[in-house]
């Protein structure tokens, strides 16, 4: 069933029906005799305390409006007060998330500084390793132009010539890397000690290796009669040994420089400092996105409250604006009936105040935000 239209009166109906109730007499034409009126007691009397019942059929008519247009509201607000609490529930949410990243963010910015300082106050080689590289590529390329400059000039084949210089390039600097940095640890197993001296022997070795074929090679091709050269060749073999063992300790040397005591530890620290430095990155952009949320779950939260309280005000306005026409009847049928009295003695029910009489349902008296954290939160 549909429901009913709300029914109101006309203020020439009202005016009518308060003279009518408030004379002391009524029309009567039947049987005809004038003054075609006879006497009646006017409505409601002096000592009359409640509502007479043409106000009550009034006041039933406002309640019944007022009923209508709060179901109205009751209505409408299940979907509003739903879509505010899913807002308000994702706020809390994305607040909740905010603060989490936060104290992650926090922690984050704790481990990375503490594995900065203890990276940055670890003791440091006096050689930095960016030095040592460039100082062993240019000891590596002269070792390379040395040895390949002598074994051309004494008449070795090119491929003897690249063989062996590259094999004496590859072998010197990597194992007096080897033999520097270890010698720089300050902790060193059995193992590393044996590995040392046998990495020094290896290149004392090949040194000498190399020393006695080129002797062999001089003396069977006459090299050094035919440059006119007036060392003899174990003075000349001599000299080429000694300037690769000055090499040789000379890259010994500068990895020792370019080492580290310990590492293991030295290594843990660093990767511990990149560690936490690509966690604050990670950690910053966590937040970031969760204060981004935040702030659009805070958008919407606004955007649904605000549309709730608009409605719930635009209607609150609607009862008022009913009441108060509700209560102008009431007044005017009352003045109506004061107008008409001869004595103009005014009732006991009329001192009654309209305004307890016909109220705004408590549906529509406050706005429903129990447990809702939108005001608390705009402070």
């Amino acid at each position: 069933m549909g429901r009913k239209q709300i029914r109101y009166y006309s203020s020439r109906q009202v005016n009518k029906r308060g003279k009518q109730d408030g004379r002391d007499w009524k029309w009567k034409f039947f049987p005809p005799k004038w003054p075609f009126q006879e006497s009646k007691q006017p409505d409601p009397s002096i000592d009359h305390e409640g509502p007479t019942e043409f106000e009550k059929e009034l006041l039933r008519g406002a309640n019944e409006n007022l009923t209508r247009i709060s179901q109205k509201w009751s209505d409408i607000d299940k979907e509003l007060h739903k879509n505010c609490r899913d807002a308000e529930d994702k706020y809390r949410t994305a607040k909740a998330a905010v603060k989490r990243e936060s104290s992650e963010h926090e922690e984050a910015i704790k481990y990375y500084e503490t594995a900065k300082a203890r990276f940055y106050n670890y003791p440091m080689p006096h050689i930095s390793n960016t030095l040592f590289w460039v100082l062993l590529l240019i000891i590596t390329v002269a070792e390379v132009a040395f040895n390949a400059l002598v074994f051309n000039v004494f008449g070795q084949s090119q491929l003897h010539t690249f063989v062996m210089a590259i094999g004496v390039v590859v072998a010197i600097p990597w194992l007096s890397d080897f033999i520097g940095k270890k010698i720089r640890m300050k902790n060193k197993s059995k193992t590393t000690i044996v590995l040392m001296i046998g990495a020094a022997l290896v290149v004392l070795a090949g040194l000498l290796v190399i020393a006695v074929l080129r002797e062999k090679f001089f003396e069977a091709n006459k090299i050094v009669e035919a440059l006119g050269i007036r060392w003899d060749i174990n003075s000349i073999i001599f000299a080429f040994f000694v300037v690769n063992i000055l090499l040789f300790a000379a890259i010994v040397i500068l990895a020792y420089e370019a080492g580290h005591k310990d590492p293991l530890k030295y290594k843990q620290t660093k990767r511990a400092f990149e560690d936490g430095a690509k966690e604050l990155k990670a950690e910053a952009a966590d937040l970031e996105e969760a204060a981004e949320g935040l702030a659009n779950a805070r958008i919407e939260f606004n955007r649904t409250h605000s549309e709730r309280v608009h409605e719930f005000e635009k209607i609150k306005y609607k009862a008022e604006e009913e009441r108060d026409i509700w209560i102008g009847l009431v007044q005017l049928y009352r003045a109506s009936n004061m107008v008409a009295r001869r004595d103009k003695t005014r009732p006991k029910s009329f001192f009654v105040d309209l305004e307890g009489l016909i109220l705004i349902p408590e549906i529509l008296q406050n706005l429903d935000c129990n447990a809702c954290c939108y005001e608390e939160e705009r402070r």
